[in-house]
């Protein structure tokens, strides 16, 4: 197996990750800065106060993202089985 060919399959399997993993890790990013930036304001210092929106608001973007996520992953999968047999020559 050529070189170009693995390299081209793990920029594939690495853009894939970021595609999939990326709307969920921004929102959580922007809302722990939100919630950090709330508690500096009020000084509470709770853990719980930072866990609950972020559980939310991940329970929301994986209902609203996911159909759109399991489609471009059932995609790629299905393409990179059909490719092995070309892999296997």
């Amino acid at each position: 197996m050529e070189t170009g060919i693995i390299i081209d399959l793990v920029l594939q399997a690495l853009t894939m990750a970021a595609i999939l993993a990326g709307p969920p890790i921004l929102a959580l990013l922007i809302t722990g800065l939100l919630i950090g930036i709330l508690q500096a304001a009020t000084q509470i210092n709770e853990t719980t106060v930072a866990f609950v929106p972020k559980l939310i608001v991940f329970g929301i973007v994986v209902l609203l993202i996911g159909p759109v996520s399991l489609a471009l992953y059932t995609d790629y999968i299905r393409e990179l089985f059909l490719r092995i047999p070309a892999l296997m020559a």
